[in-house]
């Protein structure tokens, strides 16, 4: 006897205790009478649906069909069912109200687009549903018609004496949407992967839903190559695959990605490349401690700004390049737990320089790397610049010195110079010595004249000392 009890407990555990207006239940027919169809909602209370009120369109069930209906209300202690709108004019006006009151679906077709909407039918009565009630989300302007379509609505306006009647799809859609989240509350966790639609593309991401919860896919998580933008790729009603990546069920706040359903560039890139290897890459970020540079989509790396200034000292990446630039670098060095290359810039002329030491009063050939109002810089080496000061460019004085500048020395050419000085890291430069054609014409004949000379004076010694040598040979004789 217990244990039959403890079966019966069980049961009584299974059945439904109550339904929400509107809820849209599944039940069997238990029979089919003259005014009634009652059905078995495995609830203590068994489902009512009025014959007079079965949709026309649709044939009886019978006895042990699987049905769907909407539950309405409890009444003389019975579950009231709709299955539908049908029957008498009166009778469908009283089931549209009743609709209207509860909150019920109806089912209706739509007929034509009129102005503002579409013209819809619910047991042969006129409906308007507008534009921006037949979906969850406004789609682009190609998206196909529903005219011809049968769906299920909420009537949201009722006034039978001014013959109105207004229905709602996206109501319905919203509704199923709250249970269908109620039902992912319970089986979602971050990690998982699911199949959304996106909903509309915005500056700061893209939202998607996947079926009763709306999230967003932030800007990062839309691809690894962060210069993709997301119309390149996305378009609203597209159908994607997500990874969910935070759940704030309390705040409604769901944030998914995108680019961690694909593989990360990363790994493969790192598997061609190491410290050392020379590579190049485009600038995509210029910040305060260095520049982004993109290698590949999907991998960047970081130059410091130390290591743009050429030897020179900067404030800011923007002196020395811009966005869009396209980089010779080297990797200096790689963090593989944390993804992070550094990358120092290397010239190739600048690295066929072989200055050797660089010391005061050596002759040296250099890169001319920027011109500004004090002077022209002139790299020597990968990691030495000189500066070849305003005074010492030979250029005149006044008006625009660093058009001046620019002109005569230009960005990228080469350029001969002498070491002048050199003070802890600063090298200053002058331009090797230029002598004037008469200038070493008078020098060249004062010194044909000193030559000339010298020769007469050393003739003049050579007779005098044969001279004196005879003057001795007749004495000692």
């Amino acid at each position: 006897m217990a244990e039959l009890m403890g079966e019966i407990d069980a049961q009584l555990e299974t059945l439904r205790r109550g339904f929400d207006p509107g809820e849209k239940v599944r039940g069997i027919v238990v029979s089919v009478g003259v005014d009634y169809i009652v059905v078995d909602l495995n609830s203590k209370m068994q489902g009512i649906i009025e014959i007079d009120q079965w949709p026309a369109d649709r044939d009886l069930p019978e006895e042990g069909d699987d049905i769907e209906a909407y539950f309405v209300e409890v009444r003389d202690g019975a579950a009231r069912l709709s299955a539908g709108i049908g029957g008498s004019d009166a009778a469908i006006s009283q089931s549209i109200q009743q609709a209207y009151d509860t909150q019920l679906p109806v089912e209706g077709k739509y007929e034509k687009e009129i102005n503002g909407g579409y013209e819809v039918s619910i047991a042969g009565q006129r409906a308007f549903c507008p534009f921006s009630q037949v979906s969850l989300y406004r789609r682009a302007e190609v998206e196909e018609s529903p005219v011809g379509k049968s769906t299920t609505f909420l009537v949201t306006e009722f006034e039978p004496e001014e013959h109105t009647l207004v229905v709602s799809h996206r109501a319905v859609l919203e509704r199923d949407r709250s249970e269908k989240r109620e039902a992912l509350k319970a089986e979602l966790r971050e990690g998982d992967l699911r199949d959304g639609v996106v909903t509309k593309i915005m500056p700061f991401g893209v939202f998607v839903d996947i079926g009763g919860v709306e999230g967003l896919i932030p800007m990062r998580e839309i691809s690894w190559d962060r210069t993709v933008k997301p119309e390149d790729v996305l378009e609203e009603g597209q159908s994607v695959n997500v990874q969910i990546i935070s759940l704030d069920w309390e705040a409604g706040k769901f944030s998914f990605s995108l680019r961690a359903t694909s593989a990360d560039p990363w790994y493969e890139y790192m598997g061609k490349f190491g410290p050392g290897s020379y590579v190049s890459g485009t600038v995509v970020k210029l910040m305060p401690f260095g520049v982004f540079v993109q290698l590949e989509p999907g991998v960047e790396g970081l130059v410091p700004i130390s290591r743009l200034g050429g030897g020179r000292r900067i404030t800011h990446p923007r002196e020395c390049v811009k966005e869009g630039d396209v980089l010779d670098l080297q990797i200096d060095s790689v963090d593989d737990e944390r993804k992070r290359i550094s990358l120092k810039v290397v010239d190739k002329r600048v690295q066929s320089l072989t200055p050797g030491e660089i010391a005061v009063a050596s002759h040296l050939k250099g890169i001319v790397d920027g011109v500004r109002d004090f002077g022209v810089f002139v790299k020597l080496s990968e990691d030495k610049t000189g500066l070849l000061h305003v005074g010492e460019c030979e250029i005149e004085r006044g008006g625009n010195m660093v058009a001046k500048m620019e002109a005569k020395y230009p960005q990228d050419s080469e350029i001969e110079v002498v070491v002048k000085a050199i003070e802890g890291d600063r090298i200053s430069l002058a331009l090797p010595a230029q002598n004037d054609p008469d200038t070493e014409k008078e020098e060249a004949e004062d010194l044909g004249a000193m030559m000339r000379s010298n020769n007469r004076i050393a003739a003049d010694a050579s007779i005098s000392s044969i001279g004196s040598m005879l003057d001795n040979i007749i004495k000692n004789e």
